[in-house]
């Protein structure tokens, strides 16, 4: 499943950046990781940006997988779903108010990109709920759950400006916390993520 995974990842990246070299690579910045295509965003007050939901398909769900407990799987399964729908919603949410482009929504499946328009794609690597068992008696970072998602930001004409991926960790909560909560609640930070990058971007601000 692992090897599935990683090779299903590589070719997304692969196809994300097409024959191109980034011109600026950031590590642990405003995201885990960021690469440049383009120097910057132009005009970026009359674009639109949408954002796909991201494919969850084939994520690796760790212990929630088919050899986990039965209720790690349907808090996996439960991701599958409603994780592409909270991290686009709070993309959308966290872009609106901190701007600087003309809006910001979510694109339908049967939509069309429209023209002046950015678009932020991308997939779900990782959702693994961890064990709240272990998180409870063993702490110290045991049993931590993981989100974790790669993704680009192209033009209406499907050209790569930046890819970018990042991880977010729970690791401890009351009686070693509630995993759904704590993957929905990774789920629309990693959106609010995604849209601080952007607003930097836009904005011209440092990334790092």
């Amino acid at each position: 499943m692992r090897k599935l995974l990683y090779g299903c990842v590589v070719l997304f990246v692969s196809q994300a950046l097409g024959a191109q070299a980034p011109l600026k690579t950031i590590e642990d910045g405003v995201l885990d990781n960021i690469q440049l295509f383009v120097p910057a965003l132009e005009q970026v007050t009359d674009l639109t940006v949408v954002i796909k939901p991201f494919d969850a398909s084939l994520a690796d769900l760790g212990t929630g997988g088919k050899d986990g407990k039965v209720e790690r799987q349907e808090e996996s399964k439960t991701m599958q779903n409603e994780g592409p729908r909270v991290l686009a919603e709070r993309f959308t949410s966290t872009l609106e108010k901190s701007g600087p482009f003309k809006s910001v929504r979510v694109l339908k499946a049967d939509e069309r990109v429209p023209d002046r328009a950015l678009v932020v794609e991308g997939k779900f690597v990782t959702i693994d709920p961890g064990s709240r068992a272990k998180r409870y008696f063993a702490g110290f970072g045991a049993g931590k759950s993981s989100v974790k998602v790669v993704g680009a930001v192209k033009d209406s004409t499907g050209r790569t400006l930046a890819t970018f991926d990042q991880r977010r960790v729970g690791t401890m909560g009351i009686g070693g916390g509630d995993s759904l909560g704590k993957l929905m609640s990774d789920s629309r930070s990693i959106g609010e993520d995604i849209a601080k990058f952007l607003s930097r971007w836009g904005r011209g601000d440092t990334l790092d």
